[in-house]
């Protein structure tokens, strides 16, 4: 930890730690423009806000194009009285192994993502005056995704997509009774304090049942409760918790802590749909099942495994309703869940068969993918708009890699990487005191509670036997099965089922005999 604020700058190979105190207290998207400016805009800037400097349990890093990293992040450089990362390149050229490989490549994926159905046009915030929208897609992006700007009518400009453009829509439209440009201004206000849309969120349904239960007032909480969805209660909110003023204290440790000060009644307005990583269960184990095993394994929202299955079920549901041009039939999902998934009935969500192995795959994949930097967006490219199966290819990942870098590697040798770097992260959590199967479970509220909705999917609608319309609203996880499932997952992962610690064999075969030794000599590994 640095004895004053700091910043790390990295300029081509001259690496200097520089005096920040002029930063401190800047936000997050304020200090990064200042830094541009003193240094140049050819230099990429990753800054905290607010949050960061008092460690905000879910404080973020702000980056370039209001690119942002969330569980807390920004609480750990706060910690260490790092303001910011600036760096600039040398502008070297970057060598492809086999340029005419990447290029042919390039252009099948442009192909492939032509062919296929917009989805992420279909979840993009409403908007009081869409003419001020504009596409603003990563560097070298082939897709033009969803990734979008939106310059308000003061001038101010800024990301507004997805969850973090969405999360204040409705509560601003029913305090308002219109659309305005509310949702757009808290989610710039969360990015300059360096705060978690998600995590904000969360806390802000907690706060209105607590409000609603004369738990919590204004008064009590110096915080307008009385007028949430208001301009005046996110900017009240946000700055209470970023700097930990007040009531902001409580709420700075997150929802869990925070109800757990106020006591029992507060608790238990939690419980019916806070998940341990702090955040609302969305895609969750009651309608997809396979989903169970990742929330009950991750230690964060693990978002691109949980988009790997709900993307594709939601283009499968639309297409159900009578959408002719999206081509993701029962017969085609069956068929992407033999190819990717393991088996087609990995497909069937009226089962818990089949689940185990889609699970293990799946996180296989997603941190294979994570290891190359690919769009959760776009990979892995499971439907296809060209094949006549209409299934896509699993094997672009690991072709891509071998193109780039020269290496002899397949598709079952990058998901190997996965595995181990998912093994890996196991060790730790389990070295920090994950308790292995006792600590891999689900919120009560998945056994008891019955889905009411998801995001993207209110009719909970999913393919059951045969690809047949199921719905799976009003259901729940069924406690006996799920823990089967987890049996079946510890075998197919090659842990200690009882226990759900690793096996010194299997950390072998993926590299990790060092991992393996470290954790015996700790006791937290199954013989």
């Amino acid at each position: 930890k640095a004895d004053r604020p700091v910043y790390l700058l990295v300029d081509g190979e001259r690496v200097e730690i520089r005096e920040a105190t002029h930063l401190t207290g800047m936000g997050a998207i304020s200090c990064r423009e200042r830094l541009k400016e003193e240094l140049g805009r050819a230099f990429r800037v990753v800054t905290i806000g607010a949050a960061g400097e008092n460690r905000v349990v879910f404080a973020t890093l702000v980056a370039d194009n209001d690119s942002t990293g969330s569980s807390g992040l920004g609480a750990v450089m706060g910690s260490k009285n790092l303001k910011a990362i600036a760096v600039r390149g040398t502008r070297r050229k970057v060598d492809v192994d086999d340029v005419e490989k990447a290029r042919k490549l390039r252009e099948r994926l442009r192909l492939e993502l032509k062919s296929r159905f917009a989805f992420d046009q279909m979840i993009l915030p409403s908007l009081v005056n869409p003419d001020r929208m504009k596409k603003d897609v990563c560097y070298g992006c082939s897709s033009g995704c969803m990734r979008l700007t939106y310059t308000a009518m003061s001038g101010v400009t800024g990301k507004f997509m997805c969850q973090a453009g969405l999360f204040y829509e409705v509560r601003a439209k029913r305090y308002y009774g219109e659309l305005n440009e509310v949702p757009f201004e808290a989610t710039k206000l969360c990015d300059d304090y360096g705060v978690d849309t998600h995590a904000i969120e969360t806390m802000i349904m907690w706060l209105s049942r607590c409000y609603q239960a004369k738990i919590l007032t204004d008064e009590i909480t110096g915080i307008p409760l009385s007028k949430i969805g208001s301009k005046e209660f996110i900017g009240a909110l946000l700055s209470k918790v970023s700097h930990r003023e007040g009531f902001g204290d409580v709420l700075a440790n997150g929802t869990h802590k925070a109800a757990e000060t106020l006591g029992s009644k507060a608790q238990e307005l939690i419980t019916d749909y806070l998940t341990k990583t702090g955040y609302n269960s969305i895609y969750g184990a009651r309608l997809y099942i396979t989903t169970g095993l990742f929330y009950a394994m991750e230690p964060r929202l693990p978002i691109q495994q949980l988009h790997e299955i709900s993307v594709l079920n939601m283009l499968w549901a639309m297409r159900a309703a009578g959408m002719e041009n999206i081509h993701v039939t029962s017969e085609v999902m069956r068929a992407i869940a033999r190819r990717f998934w393991g088996s087609e009935i990995a497909a069937d969500f009226s089962t818990y068969e089949g689940k185990a192995l889609a699970a293990a795959k799946i996180q296989d994949r997603q941190y294979a993918k994570e290891c190359l930097v690919l769009c959760d967006f776009l990979w892995p490219i499971s439907h296809s708009g060209l094949s006549e199966d209409h299934v896509g290819d699993p094997t672009l990942e690991s072709q891509v890699c071998a193109a780039v870098t020269g290496r002899d590697i397949d598709e079952r040798g990058l998901y190997k990487i996965g595995e181990r770097v998912f093994n890996l992260q196991r060790a730790i959590h389990i070295r920090e005191g994950h308790k292995g199967r006792e600590d891999d479970s689900l919120e009560e509220f998945n056994f008891t509670v019955p889905l009411k909705g998801d995001f993207g999917n209110p009719g909970c609608i999913v393919p059951g036997k045969d690809g047949e319309i199921l719905s799976r609203k009003g259901m729940v996880v069924e406690r006996e099965k799920f823990e089967q499932m987890k049996d079946e997952y510890y075998q197919i992962r090659g842990w200690d089922v009882p226990t759900g610690f690793q096996k010194r064999v299997k950390l072998q075969e993926l590299g990790l005999g060092g991992v393996a030794e470290k954790l015996a000599g700790e006791g937290l590994l199954a013989q």
